[in-house]
């Protein structure tokens, strides 16, 4: 059972991992310009894109993706590996990453994008930021050099805690799309009835979220100093 659990929570981990690069790659820079720029076509669709995003339960849009993916024909619909040759390759592993990532990565960006634009719409407010413009210093630089350090800092506080949801509640996604982690473990678990193995899965889940807590704290000191001291 030990080694189940771990096998089942790695493949957890790469599939929660890659989701949150994807969501903080996407959602922080969008929430960089919705925030900096609060009027216009672009950043008024990144707004109703995040809206809806975020409305959607995680076992909707988990639907829709596979469903996309079925009448496409583009991706695999579930698993982690095919069955023919080219099973247990990087290209194989990466093609069956996409809809599970993408369900996961896609509401997550969301959340990144709401938070960080309501942090940079305070901090381009702020004295340092029209001094830092005042002095012949461009928006722009202004903006990337300066104020999006000090409007990173409540996105950083959370960002540990929503990967410590992401790896211990990513359940709905892989029941759905099949993926081999501890949210289809955890089902064969109750429906076996195997007491053991639920509470294994349970365990290994709550480990991941105090990791996430351990990691936000983390992330919060390197961002802002004085939470060191």
């Amino acid at each position: 059972m030990r080694e189940l659990i771990a096998e089942r929570a790695g493949n957890s981990a790469i599939l929660a991992i890659i989701a949150l690069l994807l969501a903080t790659a996407v959602g922080v820079p969008l929430g960089v310009l919705t925030g900096a720029v609060p009027r216009g076509l672009v950043p008024g669709a990144v707004r109703a894109i995040s809206v809806a995003l975020l409305s959607m339960p995680p076992l909707l849009t988990s639907l829709v993706l596979v469903f996309i993916a079925a009448r496409t024909g583009w991706l695999p619909i579930g698993g982690m590996r095919s069955l023919g040759p080219e099973a247990g390759s990087l290209a194989d592993l990466a093609s069956h990453l996409v809809v599970p990532v993408l369900a996961i990565g896609l509401p997550m960006a969301a959340l990144l994008e709401r938070l960080q634009l309501q942090a940079m719409a305070e901090t381009i407010t702020q004295p340092f930021v029209r001094a830092t413009i005042a002095r012949g210093v461009s928006r722009a630089r202004a903006l990337w050099r300066h104020a999006f350090i000090v409007a990173l800092k409540p996105t950083a506080a959370v960002l540990g805690v929503i990967v410590g949801h992401v790896l211990s509640g990513s359940f709905v996604v892989e029941i759905v799309t099949a993926w081999p982690g501890l949210g289809r473990s955890m089902l064969d678990a109750l429906r076996a009835r195997d007491v053991y193995l639920v509470a294994g899965c349970a365990a290994t889940g709550a480990l991941f979220l105090a990791f996430g807590t351990l990691l936000s704290d983390a992330v919060s000191a390197a961002v802002d100093p004085r939470v060191r001291e």
